[in-house]
């Protein structure tokens, strides 16, 4: 396959622009729907009798939906297995994770903790990732289980494509509640990066499809009983919400909050007790998580450990509406390039057209990671009919509003609208039903397009051609993640015998996304430790401290075969070991 072609493919998505064929021919064929439209009716007739029969019990259409997203998901692992970590945010998380799992929320500082510093973790005045305590949760339940964090990954994906059908349920009909549930499934369970990757995005949205799902039935609900569970619902997603995405997890609770306020002020207190207790109990034990990691991580219960990351080594702040970040710098030279690169976003605040650009994006991602070419019809209609609804309208618009005020976009920022907008598009197909013949066709075709268009990216990793780019954060697909070199040098080295010390040399030749200085939360106990270097003595003193592991150099050098060098040095010093073999060079 020639560059240009793979470039195409890595820039503009082959999927995105098959979806675009895929929404012409169907514009064009509903024009003479007759045929087509007789033809997917039989196939619906021959299905109906497996949904109405799920549809009659929604825990089963809740499980059915549930099972689909393990088992799609499943079914490509020969291909497309684990992830392999790459990105900053995901070694962060499973440095988080593993922390959990050793039975504690921060790790102590090493004596050597200049030689490991990284992006995205704090090393004083603890070891410990800089994201919010729920992030890892996930990840550390698969090393739980398993020993494999990926595992939780997919659990959550699997929990929040059943959590869809369940709030659904309280939306719209039973069938379109399934409907949903399968497009979820189909849209992000088996290529999307919320699944293909360690970032996260799922269990945010589970957290938020628990409130909006418990908000309609805490309305209708009659007894004590069930206000109480559904107190204890509102209150775990709220939650979620708080320890993974806090400001965009407002973003959403505040609508919620104020529609039971409203609703409230005309019940007695034996019908809010029930539920607002729980959610109040919960929502507390969320905000002591907030403090008591805060704690835990920076000594200061008010102080985030993302605070004191950016604070420490970064150029832009969070939010576009803060001042300039005035940091420490601390860490390698390179790191300021990374940093600068990170803050091109933040500069667009300057102008008016920059500040239209950061929306415009926003807007763009956002639709084309959730919606696409696929589903824009049906959400377009959802849209005219909710219309006059003032909570769907109005917390779509505060979201947009607050989402703006972001300096960065991604679509696990976002995470927390994933309930918003399936309710609306959900409206938009029980509108295209009604719209006559061709809305009809629309209603049955686009479902089965979007089953269809797996088949593209399907070929693409059971083949391996055309290369699909890896790591594609701002589109539902494809998160395709291969091997990256730290797995593969990692690999090697636990292939021989005994624990490695790698010593890796920053220069102008480091890339800049991918990183290989990362540590387990032990790093003592860690089988392959990498490190920095940095000055004859520092290095010699940790090579002292680490002389019962075999000892490495790395070096990026794009003018070799292989982009780095990797040599053996002695035990004891600073020089090369002639009688020790490189490492073997990566398959």
């Amino acid at each position: 396959m020639n560059s240009a072609l793979e470039e195409w493919v890595g820039l503009y998505g082959l999927v995105e622009w098959a979806a675009v064929g895929v929404v012409a021919v169907l514009l064009l064929t509903a024009w003479r729907p007759r045929a087509l439209q007789n033809d997917l009716a039989a196939r619906e007739t021959r299905l109906r009798p497996w949904t109405d029969a799920c549809t009659r019990r929604p825990a089963c259409a809740v499980l059915l939906v549930g099972l689909l997203a393990i088992c799609l998901r499943a079914a490509v692992l020969p291909w497309l297995g684990a992830p392999a970590p790459s990105i900053h945010d995901e070694q962060s998380l499973l440095l988080q994770a593993q922390t959990y799992v050793a039975g504690r929320l921060a790790n102590p500082t090493h004596p050597f903790w200049q030689h490991f510093e990284s992006f995205h973790i704090n090393q004083v005045p603890a070891y410990a990732s800089v994201y919010f305590p729920g992030r890892g949760l996930p990840l550390a339940l698969g090393l739980w289980l398993a020993h494999e964090p990926w595992l939780g990954v997919w659990l959550s994906m699997a929990l929040m494509c059943m959590a869809v059908v369940w709030m659904l349920q309280a939306w719209v009909s039973a069938r379109l509640a399934l409907l949903g549930g399968l497009i979820a499934v189909l849209r992000f369970g088996v290529f999307s990066y919320w699944v293909n990757s360690y970032w996260g995005g799922a269990f945010t949205a589970l957290g938020a499809l628990l409130v909006l799902g418990a908000l309609p039935r805490i309305l209708r609900a009659q007894t004590w009983q069930s206000r109480l569970a559904l107190g204890v619902v509102t209150g775990l997603g709220a939650l979620i919400l708080m320890t993974t995405r806090p400001f965009e997890g407002f973003l959403i609770c505040l609508p919620v909050a104020l529609a039971l306020l409203l609703a409230w002020t005309r019940q007695t207190w034996a019908v809010v007790l029930p539920l607002l207790v729980p959610s109040l109990l919960l929502t507390a034990l969320g905000a002591a998580m907030l403090l008591n990691y805060n704690l835990a991580t920076t000594g200061q219960a008010r102080m985030t450990p993302y605070e004191l990351n950016r604070a420490s080594y970064a150029s832009a702040p969070a939010f576009l509406t803060s001042p300039p970040l005035v940091s420490a710098q601390r860490g390698p030279a390179y790191f300021r390039d990374f940093y600068a690169e990170e803050a091109k976003p933040y500069a667009r605040r300057s102008s008016v057209r920059g500040l239209a650009a950061s929306v415009a994006g926003k807007l763009y991602h956002t639709w084309n990671f959730y919606l696409g070419p696929l589903l824009t019809l049906p959400f377009v209609v959802g849209l005219w009919r909710v219309r006059r609804d003032l909570f769907l309208v109005g917390s779509l618009l505060f979201f947009a509003a607050g989402y703006a005020l972001e300096t960065w976009n991604f679509p696990h920022y976002t995470a927390p609208l994933l309930p918003f907008l399936w309710i609306v598009l959900m409206r938009g197909f029980a509108g295209l039903r009604q719209a006559g013949q061709r809305g009809l066709l629309a209603t049955r075709a686009l479902p089965l397009a979007l089953a269809a268009m797996l088949l593209l990216p399907l070929g693409t990793v059971m083949t391996g051609q055309p290369r699909m780019q890896s790591n594609t954060h701002n589109r539902a697909c494809c998160a395709i993640e291969d091997s990256n070199l730290r797995e593969q040098l990692q690999a090697q080295l636990k292939a021989l015998p005994g624990q490695d010390l790698v010593l890796v040399k920053d220069g102008p030749n480091n890339p800049l996304h991918f990183e290989l200085v990362y540590n387990e939360a032990d790093i003592d106990r860690a089988p392959i430790v990498w490190a920095r270097r940095l000055s004859p003595p520092q290095d010699a003193a940790l090579q002292r401290y680490f002389s019962d592991r075999q000892q490495w150099a790395f070096e990026w050098r794009p003018d070799l075969p292989l982009g780095y060098q990797m040599e053996r040095l002695a035990a004891a010093g600073a020089s090369r070991d002639e009688h020790s073999p490189a490492i073997p060079p990566r398959p």
